[in-house]
């Protein structure tokens, strides 16, 4: 069950009500400071990452490996993120195994990681969720064209820092115009396609200047 949350009470008060099946929150809130705002950045943005990870992790092979091992490394560092030690510590048992060669071994423990992971994101979603049901998102004319720039900059460095954040605050809204390119960005991001991004930010925010200016 997920506790009720009032997102107004006290950094000390706040990790208490992030209950979430396979993560120690208190130790991820450590990680940020005791800034609440930055882990919850940092959960909203282990969701598409990890669905983005786990899907290349489905079919493993010795041409493979070397992919694999990358990808199993981001699933580790991305539950380290969050405070996810049992799914951190399986993926990163894997990864010694890929890094060893050990296809066997993989093959064997491959769908238990990937089943734990994706029962971890659903719990995330599920939080997610009851926090944003108490928090309606407030209505905006349209994306703020500061966090855009901010995001194109991002994305141009392969900042992700940086691109978390932006896209974190940019989703805490609805607009009434251009809702779909926070839709169309999440999606590119969530496929690492940070070029894609910044080129279609950097036509969005020079058609947005000259419509102002018109």
């Amino acid at each position: 069950m997920i506790a009720k949350l009032n997102y107004n009470m006290s950094t000390q008060d706040f990790p208490s009500s992030i209950i979430i099946p396979g993560i120690d929150s208190a130790a991820g809130l450590a990680l940020y400071g005791g800034e609440i705002d930055l882990y919850l950045s940092a959960l909203r943005s282990f969701v598409p990452n990890a669905i983005s990870v786990i899907e290349k992790m489905r079919i493993v092979s010795q041409e493979s490996l070397t992919d694999y091992t990358i990808n199993v490394h981001g699933l580790k560092s991305i539950s380290s993120n969050i405070g996810a030690e049992q799914l951190r510590t399986e993926a990163m048992l894997l990864e010694m195994k890929a890094k060893s060669g050990d296809l066997e071994e993989i093959l064997t423990r491959n769908n238990a990681l990937l089943k734990d992971a994706e029962d971890l994101i659903s719990n995330v979603q599920a939080w997610l969720a009851e926090l944003d049901t108490q928090n309606p998102k407030p209505l905006l004319e349209r994306p703020d064209p500061l966090l855009l720039i901010r995001l194109q900059k991002s994305c141009e460095t392969y900042d992700m820092d940086g691109i978390d954040q932006a896209m974190d605050k940019l989703e805490s809204a609805c607009y009434d115009n251009d809702a779909s390119l926070i839709t169309w960005l999440r999606e590119k991001i969530t496929e690492l396609d940070f070029s894609s991004a910044a080129e279609r930010l950097s036509v969005y925010l020079a058609d947005h200047k000259e419509a102002s200016h018109g």
